[in-house]
């Protein structure tokens, strides 16, 4: 979902607001998919991590080398490839990759991971009815005005994290029975709201151009709906009983790794304007065959180089401890 969310926003398309195409709605429709995955990594991050008492220095350790040894690896392959003139300053970025933001998510995350046991302080510390409060209060303050208002309310994406944590981490806590195969099902129908959300807005924006211009203002991760339909998925998924898969495993250890690749600074214009052309298939019958495709090809590849990344750390891990 987000390497389709990233082929759309960072695909350099333009589709005129004044008429309504297929490509448009495909647009549109993956174009959701950063807020939904953004969203599930989040919630999943705070439903297992809310009863951990400390940090475990040695993931969080993990966790900055791998956002470092790729900001540093790619960088120097697009330099000595000649893709990328050398800049004192993009290197200084480089090897300070969260400091700098090179990925705003990783370095978002990174922060909440960071403070996430004195967050947990505060959470256990409440009671249920406390924490219910503490819930309906952020998210007033942080989803519902600054939906209707179009004002962040003076928040930013590590508040943002927060909330889903906390949200998170309240069906952990208090309603562990909560939910069941069925709050899939909710999920995908919120999901859906949202997405029809924006084809009224199209719809409207024939007549009135400031509701084209804004026809995807309901995707945002801290829109209500967003919130509502991913936290439906968490508690719908988590009342499945999945046996253990070594497959599933592997992917998901791989799949932060793939965002760091694909979503490079350098990484991204190269990927998605030089060897793709996206915006080449906007008018093209082919967009939706090719763009999954795409996304599917750069996942895959994204997936083989990360794996691929964690066999040789690890081999060279062993050597080192032996």
């Amino acid at each position: 979902m987000i390497i389709a969310h990233h082929f759309a926003v960072h695909g350099g398309f333009s589709f005129p607001i004044n008429s309504i195409t297929i490509n448009r709605l495909w647009y549109q429709f993956i174009i959701m998919g950063g807020s939904l995955g953004n969203s599930i990594f989040v919630l999943i991050s705070g439903y297992f991590l809310i009863k951990s008492p400390v940090i475990n220095f040695r993931r969080m350790f993990n966790l900055w080398l791998r956002i470092f040894i790729y900001s540093v690896i790619i960088f120097c392959a697009f330099i000595f490839s000649g893709l990328e003139a050398f800049s004192l300053k993009t290197a200084l970025k480089v090897i300070m990759p969260i400091t700098k933001s090179q990925w705003w998510f990783a370095s978002t995350y990174f922060v909440m991971y960071l403070v996430h046991p004195y967050i947990n302080i505060l959470l256990n510390g409440f009671t249920q009815d406390d924490y219910k409060k503490f819930l309906i209060a952020i998210f007033i303050y942080w989803s519902i005005i600054p939906t209707l208002t179009k004002s962040d309310f003076q928040s930013n994406a590590l508040v943002n994290f927060i909330c889903l944590y906390s949200l998170a981490g309240y069906f952990r806590l208090w309603a562990s029975d909560f939910g069941n195969k069925k709050f899939i099902l909710y999920g995908i129908t919120c999901i859906l709201v949202n997405y029809v959300s924006a084809i009224l807005l199209d719809v409207i924006g024939l007549k009135i151009q400031l509701a084209a211009r804004g026809s995807i203002y309901f995707f945002g991760m801290m829109r209500p709906f967003t919130i509502l339909g991913t936290l439906c998925l968490l508690l719908g998924f988590r009342s499945l009983e999945i046996p253990h898969s070594k497959i599933i495993n592997l992917l998901a250890s791989a799949t932060f790794g793939v965002y760091l690749i694909h979503d490079n600074n350098f990484v991204r214009p190269f990927l998605w304007h030089k060897v793709f052309m996206n915006a080449s298939f906007q008018n093209s019958p082919y967009l939706i065959p090719y763009s999954i495709g795409v996304v599917l090809l750069v996942y895959v590849m994204c997936t083989l180089i990360e794996l691929a990344r964690s066999r040789i750390f690890k081999a060279l891990s062993r050597g080192y401890l032996s």
